[in-house]
């Protein structure tokens, strides 16, 4: 292909073991090698319906180079590619939006086949690419991700971008497949551009979001949500403070009960006797009450949430209220003359006297569909938009990539501390995870090169302080405090757990030590997780360390140009 894309991993022990795995792990139905690189791709069923044609078509005698980790299979070279189908995905990218929520490589699936007869310039942007390099799925998302819209809709070198969804299909692994979009992407034929005959035919992608440490996506995949809910404001300035404190910004909404599209289902429990703080412990039901911060606005159009949430509004609110303060609480109902107790949202003026959650955001798409400017062909513009098409670690061939940074493992074993040190003097930070795909992609390639008797311990850049009950995370010369990990589903919540279960058992021997340093043993049997449990801060493991990859990146060029009522149908 013309366009690879970004590789998952690039490493100079690269094998086809090692990208097959990594790609499994991800659950492709494609793994690529190309020389040192290892690319993880859903490819369309036209593609996978016809490997005999496709064969046929691009295959070549010659493999290329000796693959970099052995010198008995080939990785190809600069014009060839090496292709594994990997058939136990073959559903990955028809159902890539449903259970990917660790899984950020691809960064975007493919998700339906449209007809489209005609297109609503209030709805739709449109755009035509300059060059045939450019005709890809990922460049259309990113020029409709620039201007705030969530679909790609492609045909050819036609670039259409919205937010309104045409109604989906009921899911179904055995309903027949759409393979009426059937013409290959000019810059990658691994994916589909419509329809070779009919012009009305777009192959849909919607880009996935990648959440940033301490975020999760919501439940409709347009915003990363900040995890911890504990941490708590007394005033709406403070709550729009601490938001930005962590790189995000407070969510905004216009509906309080769209706040159940945004947070977890577990924040609007209430916790019995069962809870470490007495703080959730009520002697009736109606003292109950949390209170969250929001952004209240009423420019914030939603066509694609659902409308049956779990919890309602109260019946009664206050006299004053605060719009950007939001209150859960029961109210007592009658069943059968029966008295019991819903949940439900109304506003409320006591978050600054009660303190609230800050609702925060890391990435918000507006939804408002009405907003998109005219324009016709006296003054239809070239647009360009910078895109990423590969990563390098730098000179030092000991450095891996692996999803959005390269690390290095080093072999030997030392001290937290001066494992940190050693990687601060390479302009490194010691290594930390953000997601339980990171672990397994490392313990994939740390297996593969333990050449030395060690212990299978590695350090990883967190200490937990159990004085304030935060857990910081050490980023090259700045600390970093990611709050009160308590939620369960945390993916640092097992660091909390394991520093606390030792303490308990050892708290006479262990009373002045108040703090303990992360790691993770990737020869345990069970699955992988942060333990911090290292107290004091002097077991001997293996250094690794992590740094962010040297970006190439060119330009899309495209045109923007006017569109002229829209009528949706699925093939």
């Amino acid at each position: 292909p013309l366009t690879l894309g970004v590789p998952v991993m690039i490493s100079n022990h690269l094998t086809y073991e090692l990208c097959l795995s990594v790609c499994k792990e991800l659950e492709t139905n494609l793994a690529v090698l190309h020389e040192n690189k290892c690319y993880c791709f859903n490819a369309a069923f036209t593609w996978l319906a016809e490997i005999t044609r496709n064969n046929s078509k691009h295959k070549r005698q010659d493999c290329g180079n000796p693959c970099p980790g052995n010198k008995y299979e080939r990785c190809g070279n600069q014009n060839t590619i090496v292709i594994f189908y990997i058939s136990g995905n073959l559903f990955s990218s028809r159902f890539g939006l449903q259970n990917k929520l660790d899984k950020p490589n691809p960064d975007f699936v493919f998700d339906d086949c449209i007809n489209l007869n005609s297109v609503n310039p209030s709805t739709m942007y449109q755009f035509n690419f300059k060059r045939t390099i450019d005709v890809h799925p990922r460049h259309c998302l990113e020029l409709c991700t620039n201007y705030q819209q969530k679909y790609a809709l492609l045909n050819s070198n036609k670039c259409l971008c919205t937010n309104i969804s045409p109604k989906k299909k009921q899911y179904n692994l055995f309903a027949p497949l759409d393979f009426n979009c059937t013409r290959e992407c000019p810059a990658n034929y691994f994916y589909t551009c419509g329809n070779t005959s009919n012009s009305s035919i777009y192959s849909m992608y919607v880009m996935e979001l990648n959440c940033p440490v301490g975020f999760m996506l919501d439940k409709d995949k347009r915003r990363c949500v900040y995890t911890d809910t504990l941490i708590e404001k007394d005033s709406f300035a403070d709550a729009q403070s601490y938001c930005k404190s962590i790189g995000s910004m407070l969510a905004k909404m216009n509906d309080i009960l769209g706040i159940q599209d945004v947070l977890f289902s577990s924040v609007f429990t209430f916790y019995g006797i069962f809870s470490y703080s007495s703080h959730y412990y009520y002697s009736s039901p109606l003292d109950n009450k949390k209170y969250f911060w929001i952004d209240r606005t009423s420019n914030i159009i939603n066509n694609n949430v659902t409308l049956e949430r779990p919890i309602g509004r109260c019946s009664q609110t206050s006299e004053s209220i605060d719009q950007n303060c939001i209150l859960l609480r029961y109210q007592k109902i009658l069943i059968d003359n029966t008295t019991s107790y819903e949940r439900c949202f109304t506003e409320s003026d006591e978050c600054s006297s009660k303190s609230a959650i800050p609702v925060c955001v890391d990435k918000y798409l507006e939804s408002d569909s009405t907003v998109i400017s005219s324009t016709n062909d006296n003054n239809s513009s070239i647009i360009s938009v910078n895109t990423s098409i590969d990563y390098s670690c730098g000179n030092d061939k000991e450095y891996h990539l692996i999803d959005q940074y390269c690390y290095k493992v080093y072999f030997h074993e030392t001290t937290w501390q001066d494992a940190k040190t050693e990687c601060e003097r390479d302009n490194a930070m010691l290594f930390i995870p953000g997601k339980m795909m990171t672990l397994k992609m490392i313990k994939l390639l740390f297996l593969r090169r333990r050449s030395y008797a060690s212990s299978g311990v590695a350090h990883v850049g967190l200490i937990y302080n159990n004085q304030n009950h935060t857990i910081i995370q050490y980023n090259r010369k700045y600390e970093n405090v990611l709050g009160n990990i308590s939620d369960p589903d945390s993916f640092y919540y097992e660091c909390k757990r394991t520093f606390r279960i030792r303490y308990e058992n050892e708290k006479n021997q262990l009373k002045s030590q108040q703090t303990g340093c992360g790691y993770v043993d990737f020869r345990s049997n069970t699955e992988l997780s942060i333990s911090c449990d290292e107290i004091p801060c002097d077991r001997l493991a293996t250094v690794i360390c992590q740094k962010s990859p040297i970006r190439k990146t060119r330009a899309i060029i495209a045109k923007r140009l006017v569109v002229n009522t829209i009528h949706v149908e699925y093939n």
